[in-house]
């Protein structure tokens, strides 16, 4: 499982439902709803939906040893990406579009911080923070991306 190999020992110090659903051995599903803000061109080819209030948003997980895919519908829009990891980095690969990011785990949730992108093998001057606060039985997340847009929303496991 990807999210536990990539934070060692901190996975533990994630709220419960984080720790299950990036434990679900073949992934999981999710539900919630977002608002999407962004006035650039490159938005789509980062990953971002049409901006929006209150877009539903269904979060399909499929989880593999190593790799997991992540297809995200946000209303009819339909987002997937791939993550794995390289090192001690998560790479999200988006298209064409990779995103090397460092994790940090700790008892609020879960931060992903980027460290570099590229287009194909070329590098852009692209930053994205995304974050993930665990509650009871869901979790807030928001994800910035540098000059782009941004996205928020709150997510609850599919049962």
């Amino acid at each position: 499982m990807l999210y536990p190999m990539l934070l060692k020992a901190d996975f533990e110090r994630l709220p419960q439902v984080l720790r299950e659903f990036h434990s679900a051995p073949q992934g999981g599903r999710a539900k919630g709803r977002v608002t999407v803000r962004h006035e650039s061109r490159w938005a789509r080819l980062m990953g971002l939906p049409p901006a929006g209030d209150g877009i539903p948003v269904l979060l399909e997980v499929l989880a593999t040893e190593r790799k997991e895919v992540w297809v995200r519908h946000f209303g009819s829009a339909v987002r997937r990406s791939v993550q794995t990891a390289e090192g001690d980095l998560m790479v999200e690969a988006m298209g064409p579009v990779r995103i090397f990011f460092r994790l940090f785990a700790d008892h609020e949730g879960l931060r992903f911080v980027s460290e570099r992108a590229c287009l194909w093998r070329i590098p852009l001057p692209l930053r994205v923070v995304a974050a993930a606060r665990g509650q009871e039985s869901s979790w807030e997340f928001e994800v910035t991306v540098g000059g782009v847009g941004s996205y928020r929303g709150s997510m609850e496991p599919c049962k």
